[in-house]
């Protein structure tokens, strides 16, 4: 079950659309529960800096490019990110309580 983390930086001006971004898809994910994924996106408190975990299971497809939502989220973060475009990249899990799998 590989598990991505996916951070981002955006503009002061910006931050809130990309929240708002992350909350739609968060309730189209809500309302589609497609099976074989956790997802969690955080914000550092009052800031502009995001991180995504997204874990998949095995053999699962990532659902989130074929939903309008998350579309929408990424097309603001691309707007709106300080530096290069955020990439998602590996991450081992050295412990999680009830977050990851």
């Amino acid at each position: 079950m590989p598990v991505l983390m996916i951070r981002y930086q955006v503009a002061d001006e910006g931050a809130e659309e990309v929240a708002d971004a992350v909350r739609a898809t968060f309730a189209e994910v809500g309302e589609r529960r497609p099976d074989g994924i956790r997802y969690a996106c955080l914000r550092l408190a009052g800031g502009t800096e995001f991180v995504a975990l997204l874990e998949l299971d095995e053999g699962v497809e990532n659902p989130l490019p074929g939903m309008e939502a998350a579309r929408r989220l990424r097309a603001a973060v691309t707007r709106w990110a300080v530096e290069p475009g955020p990439v998602p990249r590996p991450v081992e899990v050295l412990g999680s309580y009830r977050v990851l799998g």
